[in-house]
């Protein structure tokens, strides 16, 4: 029934349309001039992907068979153009549907609208024994059943969000030299998606709720002269989340009720027959910026710049420690210090760009970038928190704050030696100052940039870039986080980090990096573009942790045009990704034993490393011919693009494990892991035939299949024997896929 309302309402838009004037004229309604187009159509499936299937193949997109209307475009205006009116959309009916309008008066002012949908699918074969008693509540049967019976659970339909959004714009030019802006934006996420809900060691996953909304009002002035320009803004952002937790049952709860508290040295435990996880809180962001540029009478100079200062604030009540009544009722020491966050976070931004060319053949540049970030919100001090509802831990935590200001600076000189010939030389500086929660509280890292350009003739060009660069640092505190966030005694307990272990976003490092670009346009008709890049990470000083990295590319576009009415495009991409790491296990002994004679004691033993070499390898071909086979009356169109990634982790000893006893050695032996790999290959093809002028009629064949090998996920299900009845999962996971697909469509075009 709704294929057959769909297809009558095109037939019958298309019909009146066709009819609406001559195609030799302007057509004209009420003295406006009208164009526009509108294409409508129908897919038939010779092989659709199955439901359990369709995650991957609709992940951003929906590809329905039912008769649709893919474009519409209709603009009204003035015969001077002074007044003009236009409305389109695309994929009406559909899940990510688009709408556009605008209108307004040429030079002075304009009004506009969009509308458009995206949605995200997570899973469509998924499985789930709890049900949702109330939003972002999820229940288990009791008493709870073996760990097997999740794996015949119910299959969800589909897990996915949807994001709804909203524009309204208004833009007013006074004067030529002023324009004035505002627009608000609203965003409505609703869905669901997976989130894992722990319980000590072990984790049920269920569905994250998502009803969320973000509000997001601009305001903007601009006025341009010939020597200057300036720009003010201010933008209001607030996020509202309808829910604030979610809550799921635990699944190796044997009794029904949370079990009595049960003091430790520590604190105490209690088993929950439930676990809660606070979402996103409200908050709201103000930003005021300003923005210009001016032209100086030396040397051709040019300086523009940015600042903007920004406002987060977030006051959300807390949610208690625990949903568990047994730990709360046990000890004070989770009695919350106040009842919210106070959340207050404030941004200084400010960009400073200068060029001037104080000589005909010479080009200088400078840019300064300072990014202030300053956590002011409260510190609190809890005495006391409680873990997964599980567990009391008496020990003091600080909230951490994440303040750090961030330097940029660069400036070059560019050259032009002989008119072929052009030399840039540079140099640039950066620099980090954290928090004292931060590993290390400064680094600074520069670098040097040569580029040498090349046009020895028209239809060549090239570019060569080389930029090293090296990081230092002042001093790495492994310690450092959790000095701030605990007692400083547990903070340098020996099982907490290795201090040999260096993070690779504030490790020392140096980098080699190297960019070709070539074009080649032998004739018109012939263009070549080949592009190669390669870089080099060495992470020096780095005894546990990422060691070195190495990324290259090389790539080749062509465009050839044989004849006026035939065209062939392609091209051919590599890249390669390597990184060396190095970890180590440290066996933790909690009872007494020769090794251990004041337990616990956590053993750093050096033969008990081992190394993983991760290799990331992505090829990616396309290729596209367009045909005019009767010139405006038919054309051919052929697309095909293939894609192939391939992992591998590649695990090692350096030297065979042999210090600690027979189990631990055991432990320590580097496992080998399967390589996974995905491919996507998609072909296009297709005819249009022009009749009537206005009238276009097309049919397409597209082919689209996907495959993938990861032994992570290839067997996944929702309970796994070997991991205990405590870890459940959705056992969800992108399925390969083969579609066929016959596209048929009728386009009209007036004007």
């Amino acid at each position: 029934m709704k294929a057959t309302k769909t297809a009558r309402l095109l037939v019958a838009v298309l019909a009146i349309l066709g009819l609406a004037a001559p195609a030799s004229a302007q057509t004209q309604v009420f003295g406006l001039n009208v164009e526009g187009d509108i294409e409508a159509g129908g897919r038939i499936y010779g092989q659709k992907p199955s439901k359990s299937e369709s995650a991957k193949f609709e992940e951003y997109r929906d590809l329905p068979e039912l008769p649709y209307l893919g474009q519409f475009r209709l603009r009204l205006f003035t015969p001077d153009e002074s007044y003009s009116s236009e409305f389109e959309g695309s994929k009406w009916g559909q899940q990510d549907q688009e709408f556009s309008l605008r209108t307004g008066r040429l030079g002075l002012w304009e009004f506009g609208f969009d509308w458009d949908q995206t949605r995200h699918i997570f899973s469509t074969n998924a499985r789930m024994l709890a049900t949702e008693s109330a939003r972002g509540v999820f229940t288990l049967p009791f008493p709870r059943p073996a760990g097997a019976a999740y794996n015949t659970a119910r299959e969800l339909d589909e897990i996915s969000t949807r994001w709804d959004t909203a524009r309204i714009l208004f833009r007013l030019t006074p004067t030529p030299d002023l324009e004035l802006r505002a627009q608000y934006t609203r965003t409505h996420k609703d869905g669901d998606r997976p989130i894992g809900v722990p319980f000590g060691f072990n984790v049920i996953e269920v569905l994250e709720p998502i009803e969320q909304t973000v509000h997001d009002f601009r305001l903007q002035a601009a006025i341009a002269r010939e020597q200057w320009q300036l720009q003010a803004g201010y933008t209001l952002s607030v996020f509202q989340n309808a829910l604030s937790s979610v809550t799921a049952d635990n699944p190796s709860s044997v009794l029904a009720t949370d079990t009595a508290f049960v003091v430790t040295a520590t604190g105490g435990t209690s088993t929950p027959i439930a676990g809660r996880l606070s979402l996103p809180p409200d908050n709201m962001a103000h930003t005021l910026s300003l923005a210009g540029g001016v032209n100086l009478p030396w040397w051709r100079t040019r300086v523009t710049s940015n600042l903007s200062y920004s406002l987060w604030l977030q006051n959300d009540d807390f949610l208690p420690h625990t949903r568990n009544p047994n730990i709360a009722a046990a000890t004070p020491d989770l009695t919350l210090p106040q009842t919210s966050l106070n959340g207050n976070i404030q941004i200084f931004l400010l960009n400073l760009n200068a060029t001037s060319r104080p000589l005909p053949p010479l080009t200088l540049s400078a840019k300064y970038r300072l990014y202030d970030y300053m956590d002011l919100s409260d510190t609190i001090v809890f005495p006391g928190v409680a873990e997964t509802d599980a567990s009391l831990v008496r020990e003091v935590h600080r909230a951490g704050r994440w303040s750090y200001i961030k330097h940029n600076a660069d400036v070059d000189g560019r050259w032009r030696i002989v008119q072929p010939v052009a030399l840039t030389l540079g140099a640039g500086w950066e620099r980090w100052d954290r928090s004292p929660h931060r590993e290390v509280p400064v680094s600074d890292e520069v670098f040097g940039k040569a580029a040498l350009d090349l046009t020895p003739w028209d239809w060549l060009l090239a570019k060569l870039k080389y930029m090293p660069s090296f990081r230092r640092i002042n001093r790495y505190d492994t310690r450092a986080h959790a000095l701030h966030t605990t007692t400083e005694e547990d903070a340098l307990s020996p099982q907490l980090q290795s201090f040999q272990l260096r993070k690779f976003d504030e490790g020392e490092r140096d980098r080699q990096r190297i960019d070709l670009l070539v074009q080649l346009m032998p004739t018109d008709t012939l263009t070549a573009t080949p592009t190669v890049g390669w870089r080099y990470d060495d992470y020096i000083r780095s005894t546990l942790g990422l060691q070195q990295e190495t990324s290259w590319s090389a790539g080749l576009d062509l465009n050839w045009m044989p004849v006026e009415r035939v065209a062939i495009f392609g091209g051919y991409m590599y890249e390669n990704i390597l990184q060396k790491q190095r970890s180590r296990y440290r066996p933790v002994v909690t009872t007494v034993t020769a090794q251990c004679p004041a337990p616990p004691c956590t053993f750093d033993f050096a033969d008990f490393d081992w190394i993983s070499v991760n290799t990331d390898t992505v090829d990616t071909y396309h290729l596209g011919v367009k045909v005019s086979l009767i010139p405006k009356v038919l054309d051919w169109s052929m697309n095909g693009n293939y894609s192939s990634a391939l992992g591998r982790v590649e695990t090692r000893n350096p030297v065979r494990p042999v210090t600690g006893t027979a189990a631990q050695n055991t432990a320590a032996i580097a496992k080998r892991w399967p390589a996974f790999e995905d491919t996507l290959v998609r072909l296009e093809t297709g005819l249009k035939y022009h009749f009537w002028k206005n009238w276009t009629a097309g049919v397409a064949y597209i082919f689209e299949s996907f495959e993938k090998h990861d032994w992570r996920t290839d067997t996944l299900n929702p309970f796994f024997p070997a991991v205990g009845l405590g870890g459940i999962w959705l056992g969800n996971d992108l399925k390969d896929y083969t579609a066929h697909i016959v596209g048929l469509t009728l386009a009209y075009r007036f004007k």
